[in-house]
Order: C-alpha cells, then sequence, then structure tokens
C-alpha cells in the first residue's frame, strides 16, 4: 500500500471512524489493539508477541496521533505516519526475531487549547510514570511530504535535571545517528512548531520527534520562515494531492532502522 491507495484514501475522508479503521486493520492481521481511554481520549495500544521483546536491551516507544483537526483532512496531519506505521505494525508483528518496539497511536493531540497537558501524548506519558516505564520514545509527525527528515529542536525545561539531561542527550544522538542513516547523510535538527513530544518532556520522559521537510523548504526554516508543508496543516488544502510518494518509502526506511536500533 501506499498513498494513492484506496485505504489510505478511505482513511482521510470526512467519513472515517478512524479509531476503528486502524483497529480493524491491525485486527485484520490478527494483530491485537486494546483502547487506553484517558480524559475521554481513545489511545490504541499495538500489542506485539512477547517473544520480540529481549530484556537486554531498552524499549523503543513509538508515538503516533490519528486526530486530526475538523474540515481538514490531515492526509500530511497525521495520516501519512499512521498509515506507515501500520504497514509496520505488520512487519514487525511477523517478524521472528526480537524488535523491542512498543506503538502506540494517540487521541487529542490536536485538542491543546489548555495547554501541553490537554494533549493525548501527556495522558501516555503521566502513565508511564505511574507504570515506572523507562523506554526510549519517537514521536512520528507529519511524515507525508518531503525528502529530508528532520529532528525537531526541543526545548527543554530550564529546571530539568542533570540525569533527564544525560538521559535526553544520549536519545537525541541515537536519533540522529538513525535518520541519518535512513536519509543516506541527508538530515537537519530544526526547531518545529508542532509535536507530541513535549508531553513526555512535560512529564521528565526524553522524547524526540521525528517529521519530513521538502529540500528547499528546510532553508525556509534556517531563515526564520513558515514552510509551505505547515502552511497547509490544519487547513482543507492538507490532502492527498500535497503528498510526496516518495516520503512513504522514506519514512519506512526510517522506521525499518528504528526497528534494528539496538
Amino acid at each position: 500500500m501506499d498513498f494513492n491507495s484506496n485505504e489510505f484514501k478511505n482513511f482521510i475522508s470526512g467519513e472515517c471512524n478512524r479509531k476503528e479503521f486502524i483497529r480493524n486493520f491491525l485486527q485484520s492481521y490478527g494483530i491485537e489493539c486494546p483502547v487506553i481511554s484517558i480524559e475521554g481520549k481513545n489511545h490504541i495500544y499495538v500489542k506485539f508477541p512477547q517473544v520480540q521483546y529481549n530484556p537486554a536491551f531498552k524499549i523503543k516507544t513509538v508515538v503516533a496521533h490519528y486526530d486530526r483537526v475538523p474540515q481538514s483532512p490531515g492526509a500530511n496531519d497525521n495520516s501519512a505516519a499512521v498509515f506507515c506505521l501500520l504497514q509496520w505494525a505488520v512487519k514487525l508483528f511477523n517478524q521472528k526475531s526480537f524488535h523491542n518496539v512498543r506503538l502506540i497511536f494517540t487521541d487529542g493531540e490536536e485538542m491543546t487549547e489548555n495547554g501541553v497537558e490537554s494533549q493525548g501524548a501527556f495522558a501516555i506519558a503521566s502513565l508511564f510514570n505511574k507504570l515506572e516505564i523507562n523506554d526510549d520514545v519517537f514521536v512520528f509527525d507529519c511524515m507525508g511530504r518531503g525528502d529530508v527528515p528532520v529532528l525537531a529542536e526541543t526545548v527543554l525545561p530550564k529546571k530539568a535535571g542533570t540525569s533527564f539531561l544525560k538521559k535526553f542527550n544520549l536519545l537525541e544522538k541515537r536519533a540522529q545517528n538513525l535518520i541519518k542513516t535512513a536519509g543516506d547523510g541527508k538530515w537537519f535538527c530544526l526547531p518545529c512548531n508542532y509535536s507530541d513530544n513535549a508531553g513526555f518532556i512535560a512529564n521528565g520522559i526524553p522524547a524526540v520527534a521525528i517529521t519530513l521537510l521538502p529540500s528547499n523548504e528546510v532553508s525556509q526554516v534556517l531563515n526564520k520562515k513558515i514552510p509551505q508543508t505547515w502552511q497547509l496543516l490544519h487547513t482543507p488544502s492538507d490532502n492527498l494531492e500535497s503528498l510526496w510518494p516518495s516520503s512513504f518509502s522514506l519514512t519506512l526506511r526510517i522506521l525499518d532502522c528504528l526497528a534494528d536500533l539496538k
């Protein structure tokens, strides 16, 4: 499947029940995907076989929000990432070797009128703290347009402790090497105006955010201009026609490299 498939077109249609689409897709391959309901938001947890986890290595939690702004197809924000992750989930489920991936599709990222604490990811991060989960967290957002992997610059709390800073710096370095490998050496670290990793950071959990941009738009960000890709977000123009078919393959390369990351 790719962005031009009928399944993707159905996913970005205005009538689509996106929670049920994701669950039906995964269940059709025999993958359990229970819903975690917190404060009116419905997060989808993908259950991989226990044999696919090796306790000698750290678990990698991968997060992507599946909700979208009303009146927008949300093709790039965030249907593209979700769709790629669904393909990847099937691949991981059938993998014979371990991958140590924990995959969660979050709800309520776009409804943030009350700040970061209203993000769906914030509630998930709070749950992680209660359960004492200490994963590396990778957030994928807006992966359907561009040829350059971008690691979002993260503004860390001023009161962040030494232990948190050390863990975050190690994770950030791992993420840089990851997208550098997948992008054949082409990548950037840039300030972004969106991402779910803020909810994890606010809970004291190191998390990085990965996105894509076209090469010619990277310079716009460096010059403090808003690139076209970001101008399309939350509008009716965030549609199928705005996506790059090549971004589908690039995103899957990044995900495959992440699965191999030890």
